[in-house]
């Protein structure tokens, strides 16, 4: 699976990490089984797309991405603020597609090319470290 992903309570944020090429199924499934235990009701996430590869999700795989995020989250949380960092340009696009096909009052969301400033949006020091831990 292209995803792996952490819940740290002490920033209460999601971190994401991607990589490798990525298809639609494997998006829905990673929401599918994502899990947050004890997450705040106002969450941030930040998802680390630098290294994925999504040339082969198209308009409507991203609609249907997005579609599937917010029903993730329904009735689940007051507010959810999600940076996404990525590296090229074809992912940059998508991103703000995503965010752009069904809006969503409380699911604010911002694409980044740099992971400090993506922090920064999320409120966090940018000097704090993220990264998943093993195991």
């Amino acid at each position: 699976m292209p995803f792996q992903y952490q819940y740290i309570a002490d920033a209460n944020c999601l971190v994401v990490v991607g990589s490798g090429r990525v298809s639609l199924q494997e998006f829905l499934d990673y929401h599918r089984e994502l899990r947050i235990k004890n997450a705040q009701s106002a969450l941030r996430i930040l998802a680390d797309y630098r290294k994925l590869d999504p040339s082969d999700l198209s308009t409507d795989d991203i609609q249907q991405i997005r579609l599937s995020a917010l029903k993730k989250i329904e009735g689940k949380f007051d507010a959810l603020k999600e940076a996404i960092v990525v590296s090229g340009e074809l992912a940059f696009g998508l991103s703000r597609m995503f965010d752009g096909l069904v809006y969503a009052e409380n699911y604010d969301l911002n694409v980044f090319t740099d992971i400090r400033e993506a922090k920064a949006w999320l409120g966090l020091d940018p000097d704090t470290p993220l990264a998943l831990s093993e195991g």
